[in-house]
């Protein structure tokens, strides 16, 4: 079955519209600051995911103005959007949706205190609703991918464990995931509060894996950035792991000596992809997500049946099933 967001997004839909209106603002707001031409820069808009897990939630605890949470929904947002512009700075990235990344328009500086201003309108955003624990959390959470990226940056490959993987995943990106599906619970001190933030934990560390297995697998145009590009930055994923982990002693010599950290040219990419085959790396990682995936389910049944229940369960199955 083919899953499309519009259809997942139905219940939500003038809502979701809200909220990209209010990132593309905020995303123009900031590149007025450094005169940046729009057209050449990264789009704001992107999947929404997180916002609309943070209104579908809402919805599915028995909100019913969803349209209270557009903020909070866009504060989500704009804090994935600034991870993302810090995470370009420190990737030497280039490419970012289909378009320059904001570290190649601007200088490294400039990019960073965009990815700054980002975080300072999210906060602004979450104070709108008089929540202090709403705001620590959020704060936390800014504090959680730090610190992912922090303790794994320097680890090697032969030291990483697929324990690693995960604690990578669940602080980069599982936390944001999670504070956005239970923000809507603490705001209305709903008792499942709880239960929406292991779902978004669990559905965002497959959302991850996925990110990472589309790396190794996915074309360049429809990913919007260059394919193999977590090889040539020398990142441990949980798919690299598990190629490393099953590659004989001479494959991996060679896999760090002309591969790794390197610009990789047609030969080695061929090289790669046989192996990701012959290991069968593909099928081994969407066993992984789907165990993931049955998981946060689990606890969306925990809810009363609702349509914002049936779309975040159609948006699990999304997360695992898309292309890019």
């Amino acid at each position: 079955m083919v899953l499309n967001l519009s259809d997942i997004y139905e219940p939500i839909q003038e809502a979701i519209s809200e909220v990209a209106k209010e990132v593309q603002k905020v995303w123009e707001d900031a590149l007025k600051l450094v005169n940046i031409d729009f057209s050449m820069a990264p789009k704001a808009k992107g999947k929404l995911l997180r916002p609309a897990i943070c209104l579908l939630s809402a919805g599915a605890i028995g909100q019913k103005n969803i349209n209270t949470y557009v903020s909070l929904g866009t504060a989500f947002e704009l804090l994935h959007l600034a991870s993302l512009t810090h995470d370009d700075v420190i990737d030497r990235a280039v490419l970012r949706r289909g378009g320059q990344s904001l570290n190649t328009l601007w200088d490294n500086h400039a990019a960073v205190l965009g990815g700054d201003y980002l975080v300072a309108r999210a906060i602004e955003l979450l104070g709108i609703y008089e929540n202090y624990e709403l705001i620590i959390n959020a704060v936390q959470c800014v504090r959680e991918m730090a610190e992912g990226e922090l303790k794994f940056f320097a680890k090697s490959i032969e030291n990483f464990t697929i324990e690693d993987c995960t604690e990578l995943a669940r602080r980069k990106t599982a936390m944001l995931f999670a504070r956005a599906a239970s923000s809507p619970a603490l705001i209305k001190k709903s008792p499942v509060m709880k239960t929406l933030f292991r779902f978004g934990e669990n559905i965002g560390i497959a959302f991850q894996f996925i990110d990472d297995l589309l790396d190794l697998t996915q074309d360049t145009n429809i990913l919007g950035k260059p394919r193999y590009s977590d090889i040539s930055e020398q990142k441990v994923t949980l798919p690299i792991l598990t190629l490393w982990n099953k590659l004989t002693d001479n494959e991996k010599e060679l896999f760090l000596l002309h591969i790794f950290g390197k610009s990789i040219d047609k030969k080695e990419q061929q090289w790669l992809q046989q192996n990701i085959e012959r290991y069968k790396i593909e099928e081994d990682l969407l066993q992984y997500t789907e165990r993931l995936k049955l998981t946060a389910i689990k606890e969306l049944n925990q809810l009363p049946d609702s349509i914002y229940k049936d779309s975040l369960i159609k948006l699990c199955h999304f997360i695992v099933q898309r292309e890019n």
